[in-house]
């Protein structure tokens, strides 16, 4: 004797699931070793919500269709014990399909930097509302991440134990408890593979909907051929902003630059300093905020790779200080800025110091209301560099 068949409903539910959470965990493992400074990596941590919730959602009506409607038994042929087995493989499936996702609505609910979820970039998903008086955020946050974690390793376990008995039936019992779980009706097939086209689709139209960037990042070597009479040593030079966060100061450091300098202290008139900047290179050293740095909420790299700062004049304000006059353009946002530096020449080599303090809401970054808050980030933001260069020849 052989098992019956499951409903099409039920067997197109537990396929679609399976696919989905299998993309995730692939998904999963593939975002999480990417770079921060990766322009796709925001968007790909909203896509995998998206899937998350759609796991949750598909499994909510996957245990209504569990519980109203019978499921075939298993054959005589199966021993006792691996009827118990499957029957608490089955009902883990169902708590980890539902705790899982919800421990990921759990992490953006919570996390100090309030990044809202759109579904697919479509729908607002609101915040779970259990966790709106939390005071400690970022030790929720963490909290919910190694949870989140370790619920998906436990299910990442029980697939492969599940999919090793599925194949068992298959391949050497031969008692039909895998075909069982297979649409018999084209209908059903058709379906399946159409709940698959919407998922599809929906993800490619969340990725790609998005203007790329209009042209790739100059090398920094096309950089040392450019203007200026100035070479700049970019493994001895850095780029810092220095921000705050619920009170406590963190700082960030931009990987990608370059800068054209025309400077001589006894031709101030004839000054330039212009500096470009990649803005997916921003880094801070955590992997949450860096993850949303990209987002377009703040630097949205995809439609603006670069800022630039370009001087207008540069004076002289004694004892080796000057200040450079000029515009800061940041998602094509133009606002005067002054860089105040000091400078020190030995022959033809150059060491420049200084800093800008900017508030970050002029560009637009983080625009959603949540920033504005007391306890969130910080308006102010200071920028230092240091540059070391060598004279042209």
């Amino acid at each position: 004797m052989t098992a019956g068949r499951y409903h099409p409903v039920a067997a197109i539910l537990h396929w679609t699931i399976a696919a989905v959470i299998i993309g995730q965990i692939i998904g999963g493992l593939y975002m999480h070793g990417l770079p921060n400074s990766s322009p796709v990596k925001f968007d790909l941590y909203q896509l995998h919500k998206s899937f998350g919730l759609t796991v949750l959602f598909l499994s909510l009506v996957r245990l209504g269709w569990r519980l109203t409607h019978k499921t075939p038994p298993l054959p005589p042929s199966v021993p006792p014990w691996q009827k118990i087995a499957a029957h608490a493989t089955h009902w883990a499936f169902y708590v980890l399909m539902i705790l899982t996702p919800l421990a990921g609505w759990a992490i953006v609910s919570v996390s100090p930097t309030d990044i809202p979820t759109k579904w697919f970039g479509l729908i607002p998903v609101p915040h779970l509302p259990f966790f709106g008086g939390v005071e400690d955020r970022e030790a929720a946050e963490h909290l919910f991440e190694e949870q989140h974690e370790v619920l998906a390793k436990i299910i990442i376990g029980l697939l492969i134990l599940h999919a090793g008995a599925a194949l068992k039936h298959a391949f050497v019992d031969k008692d039909g408890v895998f075909q069982s779980m297979v649409p018999a009706a084209n209908r059903a097939w058709l379906g399946l593979a159409g709940i698959f086209a919407v998922l599809g689709a929906a993800s490619l139209f969340y990725l790609f909907a998005a203007e790329t960037p209009a042209q790739a990042t100059p090398s920094r070597s096309q950089s040392d051929r450019g203007v200026g009479n100035w070479v700049v040593d970019y493994g001895q030079s850095e780029l810092v902003f220095i921000g705050s966060e619920n009170g406590n100061e963190f700082r960030g450091a931009f990987g990608n630059f370059e800068a054209d300098i025309t400077f001589d202290p006894d031709n101030l008139d004839d000054a330039e300093i212009r500096v470009m900047v990649t803005t997916s290179s921003a880094t801070t050293g955590d992997s949450l905020r860096d993850s949303n740095l990209p987002g377009s909420e703040w630097f949205d790299v995809k439609n603006h790779p670069q800022a630039t700062f370009e001087s207008d004049n540069v004076r002289a304000l004694g004892d080796g200080q000057y200040a450079a006059n000029g515009t800061l353009i940041i998602k094509d946002v133009e606002r005067p800025v002054t860089l105040e530096f000091g400078l020190d020449i030995e022959g033809d080599e150059a060491h420049a110091a200084g800093h800008a303090n900017l508030v970050r809401t002029n560009f637009n970054l983080g625009e959603n209301s949540s920033w504005f808050e007391e306890e969130g980030v910080a308006l102010e933001v200071r920028v230092e560099f240091e540059i070391h260069a060598k004279r042209k020849n």
